[in-house]
């Protein structure tokens, strides 16, 4: 595997800070997933190889990475706030398709049924097209308003009447992976696959340890992987600069819960990632799935270990360490559901479902 000369990555860093600054210049959801941005910034990360989880490569990216997230936030809330404003008048004028993105109309109900929250909560590469819908929405809307599309004799105040006739689903492109059975291959898993995942279980967490140490403060809870960024909570933040780990204490039992949670659904995302990237060839693809399958039985003993650990701190009276550990149990349960899914709906597909 080629490493990067300290020059390119110096160049690298310098243009990740460029990147930072021009994220500033972009005035509204359009025109930032208009641009390329996004893109080059990816090419970037994937070009570091290996050089990317050096500390000072990861002090760097950190800042970009949260700067983004937090433009990319504010857009976000911006268009969909004026989305709703339209959605607001149409239905005091008695109308209720808002537009027509991608061939779908968008009613008045669904923009009501819109959680920006929960958008910005789920994995990036699969909200993306979501933001992109929203964006060709707000485009549509500022060169056509609905209002100037409804007849005189509607601009009443009536309740908005919601379509009714079901639309029409694109056919979702079928996997090229194997069939498999998610409970069967569950059962399956040998203890030399999760002696494996353990193995790279200790580098990601070591990886993860190091970037969160020299990081600044302000940014040390938004870690750069290679495919995506990990948000820490401000308790896993802290168990990863925790120098008691060896202690027999509840603070030592919690820190190394949080490590391992953090670890696995790092784990779990990233080979997530990668499925996506090797659909073309089944070998790969069966390699990938065969890991998620093992986190899977990773992740159902680090949950009974952390319901434990939740139990004595229970115990103990110390609510704060009992709820950061439900907290990390509930992302790592997300995550898992979305691996159970992912594999069962590639099963389902394969066998023509």
């Amino acid at each position: 595997m080629s490493r990067r000369s300290p020059r390119n990555t110096c160049n690298s860093c310098g243009v990740s800070i460029r990147y930072s600054e021009e994220a500033q210049d972009f005035r509204d959801l359009n025109a930032l997933l208009d641009s390329d941005i996004i893109v080059r910034v990816r090419e970037l990360k994937q070009s570091l190889d290996l050089s990317f989880y050096h500390p000072g490569v990861l002090a760097t990216i950190a800042p970009y990475n949260a700067a983004f997230g937090k433009k990319f936030d504010e857009l976000f809330h911006v268009a969909t706030a004026e989305i709703r404003r339209f959605a607001e008048a149409l239905h005091e004028q008695g109308g209720s398709i808002l537009g027509n993105v991608e061939g779908v109309d968008v009613t008045v109900e669904h923009i009501a049924a819109m959680e920006e929250s929960e958008l910005l909560k789920i994995d990036y590469s699969a909200a993306l097209d979501k933001f992109r819908r929203v964006s060709k929405l707000k485009r549509a809307l500022e060169h056509s308003p609905p209002a100037r599309r409804i007849a005189p004799s509607a601009l009443r105040p009536v309740a908005a009447k919601v379509s009714r006739a079901p639309v029409a689903k694109p056919t979702p492109p079928r996997p090229r992976g194997p069939v498999l059975d998610v409970q069967a291959m569950r059962s399956a898993v040998t203890p030399q696959q999760i002696s494996t995942e353990e193995t790279r279980l200790r580098r990601v967490e070591e990886s993860i340890r190091v970037f969160v140490r020299v990081a600044d403060p302000k940014f040390r809870q938004v870690v750069p992987m290679r495919f995506f960024n990990l948000t820490l909570t401000a308790a896993e933040a802290d168990a990863y600069c925790a120098d008691y780990l060896e202690e027999k204490s509840l603070r030592a039992g919690v820190a190394r819960v949080l490590l391992r949670i953090v670890a696995v659904i790092a784990r779990m995302t990233t080979e997530l990632e990668e499925l996506k990237r090797v659909e073309n060839s089944a070998s790969l693809w069966k390699l990938h799935a065969d890991s998620l399958l093992a986190l899977l039985e990773v992740a159902h003993a680090l949950a009974e270990n952390a319901a434990r650990v939740m139990a004595l701190a229970d115990q103990q009276g110390n609510t704060a360490n009992a709820e950061a550990v439900k907290i990390s149990v509930q992302k790592l349960r997300d995550r898992s559901d979305l691996t159970v899914r992912t594999l069962a709906r590639a099963e389902s597909q394969a066998a023509g479902v």
